[in-house]
């Protein structure tokens, strides 16, 4: 039997410190008639340059300018033609068979929309840095294991809440079903957001831990703090219904004033401590737009939001950061 066709398609910014390791590994990838695309967002280090000298395997698509993680990537997704389309950051290293494995079981669970592999980091690889995408009710998501012992506790194929859009196997057709990725999302929170609406219309999310790639990730800063505050206010306003909204954005707000008050005590710069207030101006002068996208959301949809909550995270996964319950590691590379 053939093997579905697949493009993989993997963003660059200013990478040159992360691009060899990462194509080196990838040109071994083991998958029949493969076609392999960097798009390059306006680097201004040589990294460009770099693949297009020592990589004629691999195409390259130079844009002008910076477009964030979620236009550059529908710019070149809605006119690829393949079955599925993989994408990968540039700072991974996958070994060879991690495609095989991740399309193998995509075309066979059923309504399957994304599929992410085993994420170990890539200088500690004796710890998980994701097993697939959770996320709590209030619209945070979270790597499943990040930071523990990778003891085989993550070693069976199952569903999860949303792929992790640095290594993510992506149903072409579904892709046309649910639309592209929100390009008012910068970075951050994107991948969330498509399988949530993935998940609306009866698709599935898979996690195939024999699919093993290793990531060079790092921890928090200023920038993501704000990005992440914003668009998880408009996720939740885009794919729950408005019975739900109703009980959860006053809970959503106020743990959000909590966090305001932490982050003004705590933020080490003044767009990090204001990180809840410019998310929620940002979210009131997109309310129109956010609320058209939340009927396009709800139109058609499948399953219930009681159905979605089964495969949430009970609790907030901020208070659990809070409390101790849970930690978020901080990688040292």
């Amino acid at each position: 039997m053939g093997f579905p066709s697949v493009t993989l398609l993997i963003l660059n910014f200013n990478g040159m410190r992360y691009i060899e390791n990462c194509l080196n590994s990838v040109v071994k990838t083991d998958y029949p008639g493969l076609r392999v695309i960097v798009i390059d967002n306006g680097s201004q280090d040589e990294s460009a340059d770099f693949i297009r000298k020592n990589y004629e395997q691999v195409e390259l698509i130079q844009n002008q300018n910076n477009y964030g993680f979620a236009k550059a990537y529908n710019l070149v997704l809605d006119s690829v033609e393949s079955d599925y389309v993989a994408i990968l950051n540039n700072d991974v290293e996958v070994e060879p068979y991690w495609l095989k494995q991740l399309v193998n079981h995509a075309t066979k669970k059923g309504k399957v929309a994304a599929a992410n592999p085993k994420m170990l980091f890539l200088y500690d690889r004796t710890r998980v840095n994701s097993a697939g995408g959770s996320c709590d009710a209030y619209g945070v998501g979270w790597n499943r294991g990040n930071g523990e012992i990778d003891n085989h506790q993550y070693d069976g194929v199952e569903e999860v809440f949303y792929s992790n859009g640095a290594a993510m196997l992506i149903n072409k057709s579904v892709w046309s079903d649910i639309g592209s990725f929100d390009e008012r999302y910068f970075m951050y929170g994107e991948d969330l957001d498509w399988c949530w609406r993935a998940r609306l219309k009866g698709y599935k999310i898979l996690y195939v831990p024999e699919a093993r790639i290793y990531h060079r990730w790092k921890g928090s800063n200023g920038a993501m703090i704000q990005f992440l505050e914003r668009h998880q206010l408009a996720t939740v306003i885009k794919n729950y219904s408005l019975k739900s909204l109703i009980s959860i954005v006053p809970r959503w707000l106020a743990l959000k004033v909590l966090k305001a008050m932490w982050l003004i005590n705590h933020g080490t710069a003044l767009d990090e401590k204001l990180a809840v207030f410019k998310a929620i101006t940002w979210n009131l002068r997109c309310l129109r737009d956010t609320w058209e996208r939340h009927l396009m959301a709800q139109f058609g949809r499948e399953v219930s939001d009681k159905e979605v909550r089964r495969k949430v995270y009970h609790g907030s996964f901020e208070l659990s950061l809070w409390s101790g319950k849970i930690r978020h590691p901080i990688v040292e590379n």
